[in-house]
């Protein structure tokens, strides 16, 4: 009896899992191009071009370059601030497949792929209970924000995986030195992927095994040893050649001041809450349930918690007097510890009662009732649903219909000006053939790197041929061109391109809008094309 009931319940956890792949599956690879890249993925796939080219993180790209923020990530005309593994793992595709938005975006979709496939593994070899896996599962696939940051072409992937595979690692009993050398092999990968996330996660364990791993899994001195000197080693040669404090970025991050950093760190955890990274009611209801029940994973999980953001605030380069909200995505990684928190928490408050159990974690997890912001909001959806929903039917997005504008009506080399300047890199990528304008400062022409670049590269140096502007800087760019019609320079308006201006298809959930945005003003809401006239004779 006790064997048949064993093979009902395997059975049953056996078509969970399945299921769950095959969701998992669907919401990371269905229409997975279906959008143009942002700016920060088309910065990882224009260093994947540049590597398919030269072999390195290039920011040459014919007579393109990659200059974002002046440059500020350039050494020689190269990236070398930006960890290379995304661009690495995103120039095979490209070569393969060309430089389209599913080519940059399938491998980072695979390696989220890869951690559901862990956690199916894991779960059936733990031989959990089928409620425990249904509500794990239900947490998993109701967590947008996951799937989305699964489904972008930057690091988030990769670092999720890594950080998976080093703390299953970690946990696993007994030392060797075939241990120790696989967690310093991926150490140094995520160091690759993520300084911030490798230097966040080396904090959680280092506090993690002071205060409870050590008492029952003591690493050998040696071990610690080689562990700690093969990483160092590894991190320091990578160093050597992609280090942000080698660049204009390293100055960046460090005028980023105490105060911003501590207001990160506050402003981290209302909206990782506000973007459904957690279940806001449930993690408050955690520290109550860690206390009363004395449960020590309660309490490790917690710290994970706060020392991981406290950790990404010490290192992060974002100045929040100039945002209204935390910059979250370096915070991607901590999704699944809130996973196991909000599951282990649901789990001792319910008890026996499985099916008591199952129900609240629904609710939880698949609606917003139990999140912070949505007391704010006064919005209770279903988030996973509208996402599916998006799936099948994408939304408007802005860079396609400009990208086909200029393919369509612009010749090679045409020259063109675009604002905001963050959303020229997207038109870089999918519409190569213009040359993009005045991504640099004139006295930037006496460093070395730049001095032999064309004038086209210098603002107000030479007039490009085009101006593209997305959304309200229209008005601004109207003056502009009317101070220049006094200097014997004209620009008339050629095309307005309908559509909203914004990319709201962005990962965040608070920027995020999972229907066309409709009734937009096109008088300053819409992308309009600018042509550089011939004077007018007199």
């Amino acid at each position: 009896m006790n064997q048949e009931k064993k093979l009902n319940f395997n059975s049953l956890s056996l078509l969970i899992l399945l299921c769950f792949l095959a969701v998992s599956g669907f919401m990371l690879f269905w229409n997975l191009g279906s959008y143009s890249l942002w700016d920060d993925e088309s910065m990882v796939s224009l260093a994947a071009q540049g590597i398919l080219q030269t072999g390195d993180t290039s920011a040459v790209h014919g007579g393109n370059i990659t200059a974002y923020r002046e440059g500020i990530l350039l050494r020689d005309l190269h990236d070398r601030s930006t960890p290379p593994l995304s661009a690495y793992l995103a120039a095979l595709p490209i070569r393969i497949l060309g430089p389209t938005s599913y080519a940059a975006r399938l491998p980072f979709a695979v390696i989220g792929f890869a951690l559901m496939c862990c956690f199916a593994f894991s779960a059936w070899k733990e031989q959990l209970r089928p409620s425990t896996i249904l509500v794990v599962v239900m947490g998993i696939l109701g967590n947008v924000s996951l799937m989305l940051f699964l489904r972008q072409s930057r690091y988030y992937a990769p670092a999720l995986l890594l950080s998976a595979l080093i703390t299953m690692l970690y946990l696993k009993a007994d030392w060797d030195r075939r241990k120790a050398f696989w967690m310093a092999a991926l150490i140094i990968i995520l160091f690759c992927a993520s300084y911030l996330n490798c230097a966040a996660l080396l904090c959680c364990l280092g506090i993690d095994y002071y205060l409870w791993e050590r008492h029952k899994n003591r690493i050998p001195l040696g071990l610690l040893v080689k562990l700690g000197g093969i990483s160092v080693i590894g991190c320091l040669l990578v160093a050597l050649f992609w280090n942000p404090f080698a660049c204009k970025y390293g100055a960046y991050v460090q005028s980023v001041s105490i105060w911003e950093r501590f207001r990160f760190f506050l402003l981290s955890f209302r909206d990782m809450d506000a973007a459904q990274f957690m279940v806001g009611g449930v993690i408050l209801a955690s520290v109550v349930v860690a206390f009363i029940k004395r449960d020590a994973w309660l309490w490790r999980g917690l710290m994970v918690v706060m020392v991981y953001t406290a950790g990404v605030s010490l290192l992060s380069p974002q100045v929040t007097t100039l945002s209204l909200l935390a910059d979250i995505r370096y915070l991607v990684p901590l999704i699944p510890v809130f996973i196991a928190l909000e599951v282990r928490t649901l789990l001792l408050l319910c008890g026996s009662h499985r099916a008591l159990f199952v129900i609240v974690a629904f609710l939880c997890f698949w609606t917003n009732l139990l999140h912070a912001s949505s007391t704010v909001k006064k919005e209770h959806r279903f988030i996973a649903l509208e996402f599916i929903r998006e799936l099948l039917l994408p939304i408007k997005e802005p860079y396609r219909p400009a990208a086909d504008w200029i393919n369509t009506h612009l010749s090679e080399g045409d020259t063109i000006w675009v604002l905001p300047d963050y959303m020229t890199y997207p038109l870089m990528y999918h519409a190569p053939k213009a040359l993009y304008a005045w991504q640099l400062n004139p006295h930037q022409q006496g460093e070395d790197q730049y001095k032999n670049l064309p004038q086209i590269h210098f603002k107000g140096l030479t007039m490009p041929d085009y101006i593209i502007v997305f959304g309200s800087q229209v008005m601004q760019v109207l003056k502009v061109i009317e101070d220049y019609k006094s200097k014997g320079i004209f620009y008339k308006e050629v095309e307005m391109i309908d559509a909203y201006w914004r990319d709201v298809y962005r990962p965040e959930l608070f920027w995020r809008s999972f229907r066309s945005i409709e009734g937009y003003d096109l008088e300053t809401e819409a992308i309009y094309v600018f042509k550089r006239m011939p004077s007018p004779t007199r």
